[in-house]
């Protein structure tokens, strides 16, 4: 089968978007390997997390084993006592191995994809407007940043069709259909640009991302050379591209 494994565990964590959760869903239905594979990973989930209690409850059970109150008319108040110590002392044990553990395994459980996600949605939410200016550009832009996506494209295919060589248009167009679930459209206009001579060039970094979100067979291989070249020539994107290639 398949290794859709990050691909599910991120519609189980709701991070993907709106279009992807309805995508994942319908694969569910048509697709009877894919739904095998989610039934193996929440088997798997629930395997793991029984077999988590099972050993919190032996470990209790070792710590509670341990030491034994003295029934002792004398002694009873202070082995009460001693006690009581113990086992607060193995319980705040307990909690500290526990944040250790959650803090570690959050901050390396992250994968490339999800890293991809959380920066479209805070990258690409809101695009940059000139204020001022009420050109087919600037509208454009607002139509996108109300979340009104159809009206943008048809905005901005529109300026494509009068202006061909403009890369700005192109990278818009690549953004808009990246924000709708379409992949490869979007690598179709990110990839126009690719070997323009511009100051900030964002093509190489930008196909990584939407690679990584189209998460296809050899996706991942490939956005991890586009990363690689976007830090080995400095181009835009260079210090995501780094924090991304060191979750490989």
């Amino acid at each position: 089968m398949q290794n859709y494994l990050e691909y599910i565990d991120a519609y189980f964590q709701r991070t993907l978007e709106a279009e992807e959760i309805k995508r994942f869903e319908k694969k569910i239905t048509e697709d009877k390997e894919f739904a095998d594979e989610v039934a193996f990973y929440l088997s798997a989930k629930q395997s793991l997390k029984a077999e988590a209690d099972r050993e919190k409850k032996e470990w209790f059970r070792e710590i509670m084993a341990q030491e034994r109150p003295v029934i002792d008319i004398n002694q009873h108040r202070s082995a009460k006592r001693i006690w009581l110590y113990r086992v607060s002392a193995a319980a705040a044990v307990l909690i500290c191995v526990f944040f250790a553990w959650y803090f570690f395994f959050s901050n390396n459980s992250v994968s490339p994809q999800q890293m991809a996600d959380k920066y479209i949605n805070e990258k690409f939410k809101t695009l940059s407007v000139t204020m001022g200016e009420k050109d087919s550009l600037q509208e454009g832009l607002r139509l996108y940043n109300t979340e009104q996506y159809d009206s943008a494209l048809k905005q901005f295919e529109s300026m494509a069709q009068r202006d061909t060589g403009n890369y700005k248009i192109k990278n818009y167009l690549g953004i808009i259909y990246l924000r709708l679930g379409d992949y490869d459209k979007a690598l179709q206009y990110f990839k126009q640009f690719e070997n323009e001579t511009l100051y900030s060039n964002p093509s190489k970094f930008q196909q990584a991302i939407t690679l990584l979100k189209r998460n296809l067979p050899g996706d991942r291989q490939r956005a991890k050379e586009l990363l690689e070249q976007v830090k080995d020539n400095d181009l835009e994107g260079k210090e995501t591209a780094l924090k991304l290639l060191d979750k490989w």
